[in-house]
Protein backbone atom coordinates (compact mmCIF):
# COMPACT_ATOMS: atom_id res chain seq x y z
CA UNK A 1 0.00 0.00 0.00
CA UNK A 2 1.38 3.44 -0.58
CA UNK A 3 0.57 4.87 2.73
CA UNK A 4 3.13 2.01 4.02
CA UNK A 5 6.29 2.63 1.20
CA UNK A 6 9.30 3.80 3.34
CA UNK A 7 12.08 5.92 1.09
CA UNK A 8 14.95 3.20 0.09
CA UNK A 9 11.69 0.42 -0.03
CA UNK A 10 12.07 -1.76 -3.20
CA UNK A 11 8.28 -2.72 -4.12
CA UNK A 12 6.48 -5.03 -6.52
CA UNK A 13 2.98 -4.19 -6.42
CA UNK A 14 -0.23 -3.38 -8.40
CA UNK A 15 -1.37 0.17 -9.05
CA UNK A 16 -4.14 2.23 -10.91
CA UNK A 17 -2.78 4.51 -13.36
CA UNK A 18 -3.97 8.07 -13.04
CA UNK A 19 -1.81 9.76 -15.77
CA UNK A 20 1.07 9.47 -18.04
CA UNK A 21 3.31 11.64 -20.05
CA UNK A 22 6.68 11.12 -22.19
CA UNK A 23 8.68 14.02 -21.38
CA UNK A 24 12.18 15.12 -22.15
CA UNK A 25 15.57 14.24 -20.16
CA UNK A 26 17.42 17.71 -19.18
CA UNK A 27 20.17 18.49 -21.33
CA UNK A 28 19.30 15.50 -23.54
CA UNK A 29 18.09 14.25 -26.12
CA UNK A 30 16.25 11.26 -24.58
CA UNK A 31 13.20 10.61 -23.46
CA UNK A 32 11.93 9.26 -20.08
CA UNK A 33 8.03 8.14 -18.93
CA UNK A 34 6.78 9.83 -15.75
CA UNK A 35 3.58 8.47 -14.14
CA UNK A 36 0.83 8.87 -11.14
CA UNK A 37 -0.14 5.75 -9.73
CA UNK A 38 -3.04 5.18 -7.06
CA UNK A 39 -4.14 2.39 -4.61
CA UNK A 40 -6.84 1.84 -1.81
CA UNK A 41 -4.35 4.36 0.28
CA UNK A 42 -3.38 6.87 -2.34
CA UNK A 43 -1.54 8.13 -4.86
CA UNK A 44 2.17 8.70 -6.03
CA UNK A 45 4.70 9.85 -8.49
CA UNK A 46 6.83 7.92 -10.68
CA UNK A 47 9.44 7.99 -13.64
CA UNK A 48 10.35 5.16 -16.03
CA UNK A 49 13.74 6.37 -16.94
CA UNK A 50 14.74 4.00 -19.12
CA UNK A 51 11.94 4.41 -21.18
CA UNK A 52 13.12 4.25 -24.92
CA UNK A 53 11.67 0.44 -25.75
CA UNK A 54 8.56 1.04 -24.06
CA UNK A 55 5.42 1.71 -26.06
CA UNK A 56 3.40 3.69 -23.55
CA UNK A 57 -0.06 2.48 -25.64
CA UNK A 58 0.25 -0.60 -23.71
CA UNK A 59 -0.51 1.42 -20.61
CA UNK A 60 -4.30 2.49 -20.61
CA UNK A 61 -4.98 4.90 -18.03
CA UNK A 62 -7.57 4.03 -15.62
CA UNK A 63 -6.58 0.61 -16.23
CA UNK A 64 -4.00 -1.94 -13.86
CA UNK A 65 -0.20 -1.69 -13.77
CA UNK A 66 2.24 -4.12 -11.98
CA UNK A 67 5.51 -2.04 -11.65
CA UNK A 68 9.11 -2.78 -9.51
CA UNK A 69 10.38 0.39 -8.45
CA UNK A 70 12.57 1.96 -5.52
CA UNK A 71 10.66 4.28 -3.08
CA UNK A 72 13.00 7.18 -2.96
CA UNK A 73 12.59 10.76 -1.52
CA UNK A 74 11.72 13.85 -4.51
CA UNK A 75 10.72 17.28 -2.72
CA UNK A 76 10.14 15.81 0.56
CA UNK A 77 8.02 13.27 -0.34
CA UNK A 78 7.94 9.51 -1.45
CA UNK A 79 8.52 9.36 -5.44
CA UNK A 80 9.14 5.48 -7.36
CA UNK A 81 12.53 5.24 -9.48
CA UNK A 82 10.74 2.68 -11.55
CA UNK A 83 12.62 -0.37 -12.65
CA UNK A 84 9.62 -2.12 -14.89
CA UNK A 85 6.04 -1.65 -15.44
CA UNK A 86 3.51 -3.38 -17.40
CA UNK A 87 -0.24 -3.68 -17.79
CA UNK A 88 -2.01 -6.17 -15.56
CA UNK A 89 -3.59 -9.30 -16.74
CA UNK A 90 -6.14 -11.60 -15.92
CA UNK A 91 -3.58 -14.53 -14.54
CA UNK A 92 -2.59 -11.29 -11.84
CA UNK A 93 -6.08 -11.52 -10.47
CA UNK A 94 -6.67 -8.27 -9.22
CA UNK A 95 -9.06 -6.14 -10.02
CA UNK A 96 -9.78 -2.52 -10.44
CA UNK A 97 -12.35 -2.51 -7.33
CA UNK A 98 -9.02 -4.11 -5.22
CA UNK A 99 -7.37 -0.86 -5.68
CA UNK A 100 -10.26 1.66 -5.01
CA UNK A 101 -10.31 3.54 -1.83
CA UNK A 102 -13.55 2.67 0.41
CA UNK A 103 -15.55 3.93 3.25
CA UNK A 104 -15.02 2.54 6.14
CA UNK A 105 -18.27 1.06 6.85
CA UNK A 106 -20.10 -1.20 4.68
CA UNK A 107 -22.48 0.29 2.13
CA UNK A 108 -24.89 -1.97 2.80
CA UNK A 109 -25.34 -0.36 6.09
CA UNK A 110 -24.31 3.11 4.91
CA UNK A 111 -27.46 2.75 2.43
CA UNK A 112 -29.62 1.11 5.60
CA UNK A 113 -28.86 4.11 7.16
CA UNK A 114 -30.26 6.64 4.13
CA UNK A 115 -33.24 4.59 3.94
CA UNK A 116 -33.76 5.27 7.68
CA UNK A 117 -33.68 9.01 7.67
CA UNK A 118 -36.20 9.38 4.81
CA UNK A 119 -38.32 7.16 6.76
CA UNK A 120 -37.79 9.25 9.61
CA UNK A 121 -39.58 12.28 7.38
CA UNK A 122 -42.85 13.29 8.49
CA UNK A 123 -44.14 15.25 5.64
CA UNK A 124 -45.72 13.47 2.97
CA UNK A 125 -44.63 15.30 0.30
CA UNK A 126 -40.89 15.14 1.42
CA UNK A 127 -41.25 11.50 1.99
CA UNK A 128 -42.77 10.69 -1.12
CA UNK A 129 -39.37 12.50 -3.16
CA UNK A 130 -36.99 10.92 -0.95
CA UNK A 131 -38.75 7.80 -1.64
CA UNK A 132 -39.46 7.79 -5.34
CA UNK A 133 -35.68 8.75 -5.69
CA UNK A 134 -33.84 5.76 -4.14
CA UNK A 135 -36.41 3.83 -5.57
CA UNK A 136 -34.82 4.56 -9.18
CA UNK A 137 -32.68 1.74 -9.55
CA UNK A 138 -29.61 3.36 -11.43
CA UNK A 139 -30.21 6.25 -8.22
CA UNK A 140 -30.16 3.92 -5.87
CA UNK A 141 -26.42 2.25 -7.96
CA UNK A 142 -24.85 5.59 -7.88
CA UNK A 143 -25.68 6.01 -4.13
CA UNK A 144 -24.04 2.83 -3.41
CA UNK A 145 -20.79 3.68 -5.37
CA UNK A 146 -20.67 7.44 -5.20
CA UNK A 147 -17.48 8.96 -3.82
CA UNK A 148 -17.71 12.37 -1.44
CA UNK A 149 -14.76 14.15 -3.62
CA UNK A 150 -12.30 14.01 -6.02
CA UNK A 151 -9.03 14.93 -3.70
CA UNK A 152 -10.24 17.08 -0.86
CA UNK A 153 -12.96 15.17 1.73
CA UNK A 154 -14.68 11.82 1.56
CA UNK A 155 -12.68 10.65 -1.68
CA UNK A 156 -13.62 7.35 -2.01
CA UNK A 157 -16.16 4.87 -2.80
CA UNK A 158 -19.42 4.55 -0.37
CA UNK A 159 -17.84 9.04 0.51
CA UNK A 160 -21.28 10.18 -0.58
CA UNK A 161 -23.26 8.35 1.99
CA UNK A 162 -20.68 8.73 4.35
CA UNK A 163 -20.35 12.55 4.33
CA UNK A 164 -24.11 13.02 3.91
CA UNK A 165 -25.29 11.03 6.68
CA UNK A 166 -22.87 12.60 9.12
CA UNK A 167 -24.37 16.04 7.93
CA UNK A 168 -27.63 14.71 8.19
CA UNK A 169 -26.30 13.81 12.15
CA UNK A 170 -25.17 17.08 12.57
CA UNK A 171 -28.33 18.64 11.50
CA UNK A 172 -30.54 16.52 13.82
CA UNK A 173 -28.20 17.98 16.87
CA UNK A 174 -28.78 21.39 15.92
CA UNK A 175 -32.06 21.21 15.15
CA UNK A 176 -33.02 20.31 18.79
CA UNK A 177 -31.94 23.65 19.74
CA UNK A 178 -34.07 25.94 17.30
CA UNK A 179 -37.66 25.61 18.08
CA UNK A 180 -39.30 27.48 14.40
CA UNK A 181 -36.79 25.56 12.20
CA UNK A 182 -38.76 22.73 9.75
CA UNK A 183 -36.90 19.90 10.94
CA UNK A 184 -38.63 17.51 7.97
CA UNK A 185 -37.28 20.16 5.34
CA UNK A 186 -33.84 20.16 6.72
CA UNK A 187 -33.40 16.45 6.60
CA UNK A 188 -34.64 16.37 3.12
CA UNK A 189 -32.05 19.38 2.36
CA UNK A 190 -29.30 17.49 4.22
CA UNK A 191 -29.83 13.92 2.41
CA UNK A 192 -30.13 15.50 -1.00
CA UNK A 193 -27.54 18.76 -0.86
CA UNK A 194 -24.77 16.98 -2.77
CA UNK A 195 -26.93 14.48 -5.10
CA UNK A 196 -25.87 15.92 -8.18
CA UNK A 197 -22.45 14.41 -7.10
CA UNK A 198 -24.11 11.23 -8.51
CA UNK A 199 -23.45 12.70 -11.96
CA UNK A 200 -20.30 15.35 -10.87
CA UNK A 201 -17.84 12.43 -10.63
CA UNK A 202 -16.94 9.12 -12.43
CA UNK A 203 -14.80 6.56 -10.90
CA UNK A 204 -13.85 3.93 -13.85
CA UNK A 205 -10.42 3.35 -12.14
CA UNK A 206 -10.19 6.01 -10.18
CA UNK A 207 -12.17 9.37 -9.38
CA UNK A 208 -12.25 11.93 -11.79
CA UNK A 209 -15.08 14.86 -12.97
CA UNK A 210 -17.54 13.97 -15.41
CA UNK A 211 -17.97 15.95 -18.53
CA UNK A 212 -21.42 17.32 -16.86
CA UNK A 213 -19.42 17.54 -13.38
CA UNK A 214 -16.99 19.83 -15.01
CA UNK A 215 -19.57 21.83 -17.39
CA UNK A 216 -22.31 22.37 -14.80
CA UNK A 217 -20.83 21.23 -11.11
CA UNK A 218 -22.72 19.22 -8.88
CA UNK A 219 -25.03 21.73 -7.49
CA UNK A 220 -26.77 22.67 -10.89
CA UNK A 221 -26.71 18.77 -11.57
CA UNK A 222 -28.27 18.53 -8.05
CA UNK A 223 -31.16 21.52 -8.67
CA UNK A 224 -32.34 19.97 -12.06
CA UNK A 225 -32.49 16.48 -10.70
CA UNK A 226 -34.65 17.38 -7.83
CA UNK A 227 -36.56 20.02 -9.48
CA UNK A 228 -37.65 17.46 -12.05
CA UNK A 229 -38.67 14.94 -9.68
CA UNK A 230 -40.84 17.59 -8.00
CA UNK A 231 -42.26 18.36 -11.10
CA UNK A 232 -43.75 14.66 -11.20
CA UNK A 233 -45.18 14.97 -7.71
CA UNK A 234 -48.31 17.51 -9.49
CA UNK A 235 -49.56 18.08 -5.68
CA UNK A 236 -46.25 18.91 -4.30
CA UNK A 237 -46.25 22.40 -2.51
CA UNK A 238 -45.00 25.93 -4.30
CA UNK A 239 -43.31 27.35 -0.92
CA UNK A 240 -42.20 24.22 -0.31
CA UNK A 241 -40.20 23.65 -3.86
CA UNK A 242 -38.54 27.17 -2.79
CA UNK A 243 -37.69 26.09 0.07
CA UNK A 244 -35.76 22.83 -0.47
CA UNK A 245 -34.29 23.82 -4.01
CA UNK A 246 -32.61 26.79 -2.02
CA UNK A 247 -30.83 24.63 0.83
CA UNK A 248 -29.27 22.55 -2.67
CA UNK A 249 -28.46 25.89 -4.08
CA UNK A 250 -26.83 27.68 -0.81
CA UNK A 251 -25.52 24.49 0.73
CA UNK A 252 -22.02 26.24 -0.30
CA UNK A 253 -23.05 29.35 1.54
CA UNK A 254 -20.62 31.49 -0.54
CA UNK A 255 -20.64 32.70 -4.23
CA UNK A 256 -16.98 32.41 -4.39
CA UNK A 257 -17.57 28.84 -2.90
CA UNK A 258 -19.43 28.18 -5.81
CA UNK A 259 -23.12 28.48 -4.38
CA UNK A 260 -25.27 30.74 -6.79
CA UNK A 261 -26.95 31.95 -3.91
CA UNK A 262 -26.19 32.89 -0.63
CA UNK A 263 -28.19 31.36 2.53
CA UNK A 264 -31.35 32.78 3.45
CA UNK A 265 -33.01 30.81 5.59
CA UNK A 266 -33.00 29.22 8.66
CA UNK A 267 -32.82 26.02 7.59
CA UNK A 268 -30.27 26.93 4.49
CA UNK A 269 -27.99 28.33 7.59
CA UNK A 270 -27.98 25.23 9.22
CA UNK A 271 -27.05 23.17 6.09
CA UNK A 272 -24.03 25.37 5.29
CA UNK A 273 -22.75 25.48 8.53
CA UNK A 274 -23.62 21.62 8.60
CA UNK A 275 -21.79 20.56 5.40
CA UNK A 276 -18.91 23.29 6.27
CA UNK A 277 -17.64 21.35 9.34
CA UNK A 278 -18.00 17.90 7.92
CA UNK A 279 -16.20 18.55 4.81
CA UNK A 280 -13.45 20.32 6.78
CA UNK A 281 -13.17 17.68 9.53
CA UNK A 282 -13.29 14.90 6.61
CA UNK A 283 -10.32 16.77 4.98
CA UNK A 284 -8.51 16.96 7.72
CA UNK A 285 -8.83 13.05 9.01
CA UNK A 286 -7.49 12.40 5.33
CA UNK A 287 -4.25 14.46 5.86
CA UNK A 288 -4.05 13.04 9.53
CA UNK A 289 -3.91 9.36 7.83
CA UNK A 290 -1.59 10.15 5.12
CA UNK A 291 0.95 12.50 6.68
CA UNK A 292 0.95 11.43 10.06
CA UNK A 293 4.15 9.94 11.38
CA UNK A 294 5.72 9.17 15.02
CA UNK A 295 6.53 12.70 16.25
CA UNK A 296 5.54 14.79 13.50
CA UNK A 297 3.50 17.36 15.13
CA UNK A 298 2.21 19.34 12.34
CA UNK A 299 0.76 18.96 8.94
CA UNK A 300 2.33 19.69 5.34
CA UNK A 301 0.92 23.28 4.36
CA UNK A 302 -2.55 22.60 3.40
CA UNK A 303 -3.36 25.11 0.42
CA UNK A 304 -6.86 25.08 0.31
CA UNK A 305 -7.49 26.04 3.63
CA UNK A 306 -3.84 28.45 4.00
CA UNK A 307 -2.90 26.75 7.17
CA UNK A 308 -0.93 23.78 8.90
CA UNK A 309 -2.83 21.19 11.20
CA UNK A 310 -1.76 20.72 14.50
CA UNK A 311 -1.63 17.18 15.47
CA UNK A 312 0.22 17.37 18.70
CA UNK A 313 0.93 14.30 20.61
CA UNK A 314 -2.16 12.91 18.72
CA UNK A 315 -0.98 9.26 18.16
CA UNK A 316 -0.32 8.13 14.19
CA UNK A 317 -3.41 6.46 12.57
CA UNK A 318 -2.93 2.97 12.22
Amino acid sequence: MISDFKIGQKITAFFILRHKERRMKKASSESYLSFELGDASGRIFGSLWNAAEIDEHDLIVGGIVKIRATVIEWHDKPYLNIDQIRPAGEADQVTIEDLLPKAARPVEQLLAEFNANIDSVCDDHLKALLTNLVADKDIRQLLQQAPGGKLWHHCYMGGFLEHTLSVVKIVQAVVQNYPHVNADLLIAGALLHDIGKLFEYQWDGYIEYSDEGRLHGHIALGYHLVAARIEAQPDFPAELRRHLLHLILAHQGQKEQGSPVVPMTREAFILYYADELDSKLGAFERICEQEREEGKRWSNYVNLMDRFFYFGDEAPHK
